[in-house]
């Protein structure tokens, strides 16, 4: 599965980055600022995340690659490839759902997933957020995640939550 996902990934410029404790007062405001920026390049993704409800990097890593996979196939939940990112992340179909979890809040640690974007983009990214923690997608709040994911257990928890975002595909 890795093989795969690796074949899947390596065709995108993918970068991302972690930011803690970001106080943002008007988030449809500083939503079109980021579409703006992703806007500066044709087929750039930039999608925002609450980094607390990410469990490292194994699992933004799938839901990148299941998103790619599902708009090669085209099997996507979303129209927009950032928001199919977040749909896959949070283990389940519902859109809605997907951004109550993975959604930016008004104070949050946020995680930016980038992909083919310019430098010019995360300089004008980072001008908007402060706090760069590139170490906090991997501070895991393990109560937090299996409530958050319906486990019963912390045990193989990055494992469990994959494993349903692979499912999704086939799920009615």
């Amino acid at each position: 599965m890795n093989d795969l996902q690796a074949e899947l990934l390596e065709n995108y410029d993918i970068t991302i980055h972690s930011y803690e404790d970001n106080l943002i007062e008007n988030v449809p405001d500083f939503l079109r600022k980021v579409d703006e920026i992703t806007s500066l390049k044709e087929d750039s993704i930039i999608q925002l995340l609450d980094t607390d409800y990410i469990c490292g990097e194994k699992h933004i890593n799938q839901a990148i690659s299941q998103a790619i996979k599902a708009f090669e196939e085209n099997q996507n939940f979303a129209n927009d490839k950032g928001l199919e990112i977040c749909v896959r992340l949070s283990a389940q179909k519902q859109i809605s759902e997907a951004l109550k979890l993975l959604g930016i809040k008004n104070q949050c640690n946020i995680t930016v997933v980038y992909i083919n974007v310019l430098d010019e983009q995360i300089v004008k990214m980072e001008e908007l957020l402060s706090n760069r923690n590139d170490d906090l997608i991997n501070t895991i709040d393990s109560d937090k995640i299996m409530k958050s994911y319906n486990l019963s257990s912390d045990k193989n928890m990055v494992d469990r939550i994959n494993e349903k975002i692979a499912l999704l595909a086939i799920k009615n």
